[in-house]
């Protein structure tokens, strides 16, 4: 076990982490309003990819690994992932898709189960349907076709986000993260050039491309925070605490937009925290 003070330094990483990743959507959500998606995804992608090139020629990492199908199909992933990210995040409010792109460790937990990548648990069963049945409740203030649209996007998004996450563990270890990283980088790069295709792209003005890069930013600072957080610590400790991007979320959406959540999705959401707090400690201890 680590000790007392290891676990604080993970939690704070933790909470951290999740900080940078909601700003990351602050600043990408700031720009919804004038950029179309394709735009967003392939300016902030540039700039993203901009870092993660250069941690990679760092690190040396091979190229050729990324030709693999498991990472093509990630990529892919990657690509839905972000796309309905950016949908969502101009549709609906903050708060909201962060809380439902969080039901993607339960649908992680049930599939691995169902696929018998890790034993049944009644505990964490019963955990999972409370975490969906607060999903419904966050899903059920919603009346206007344009919110209902972005709650689709969120949901996609989590369904997305998970399926890359079991991907994710089947690729072998001998393929280095940095050129994962690239290989997804690049590849939302440019389905956001091909989408832009399609779309009408408007002039960027400085305040758009200082979000985005600020956007590209949070989101490695994140990444880094993360595996950093996740290190020499007690999991079933530190993993829970990855819940607090919905508690950011809310705050800055208030302090930002003045959105507040309605009762009923107030509730869903601590149904939400409370089973995926639950689960990841019952695997762990498992």
């Amino acid at each position: 076990m680590a000790s007392a003070q290891v676990n604080r330094r993970g939690i704070a990483l933790m909470l951290v982490a999740m900080a940078c990743y909601v700003l990351n959507d602050v600043f990408v959500k700031l720009t919804t309003h004038r950029l179309p998606p394709g735009q967003v995804l392939a300016v902030r992608g540039a700039f993203a990819s901009i870092l993660v090139l250069a941690i990679a020629w760092r690190a040396r990492a091979s190229w050729w690994a990324a030709l693999r199908p498991l990472i093509a199909v990630r990529c892919g992933l990657e690509i839905t992932t972000a796309l309905a990210s950016v949908m969502a995040l101009s549709l609906i409010s903050l708060a909201t898709v962060s809380t439902l792109m969080m039901t993607a460790p339960l649908l992680i937990a049930a599939t691995a189960m169902l696929l018998r990548w890790e034993p049944w648990q009644g505990g964490r069963l019963l955990a999972i349907a409370a975490g969906f049945a607060g999903t419904l409740l966050v899903l059920r203030p919603s009346t206007e076709l344009n919110i209902s649209a972005g709650h689709a996007c969120a949901l996609l998004c989590a369904v997305s986000l998970a399926a890359r996450d079991l991907v994710t563990r089947r690729i072998p270890a001998t393929i280095p993260s940095a050129t994962v990283a690239v290989a997804t980088t690049l590849a939302v790069c440019l389905a956001g050039m091909l989408l832009g295709l399609l779309e009408p792209w408007v002039p960027l003005g400085p305040r758009e491309l200082a979000a985005l890069a600020a956007a590209a930013g949070c989101a490695a600072l994140g990444n880094y925070a993360l595996i950093a957080a996740c290190r020499d610590v007690d999991l079933s400790v530190v993993t829970p605490f990855r819940y607090s991007i919905i508690l950011w979320a809310m705050l800055l959406g208030y302090a930002i937009w003045g959105d507040a959540p309605q009762p009923l999705a107030a509730i869903g959401v601590s149904l939400i925290i409370a089973a995926g707090a639950y689960s990841v400690y019952a695997a762990r201890r498992s």
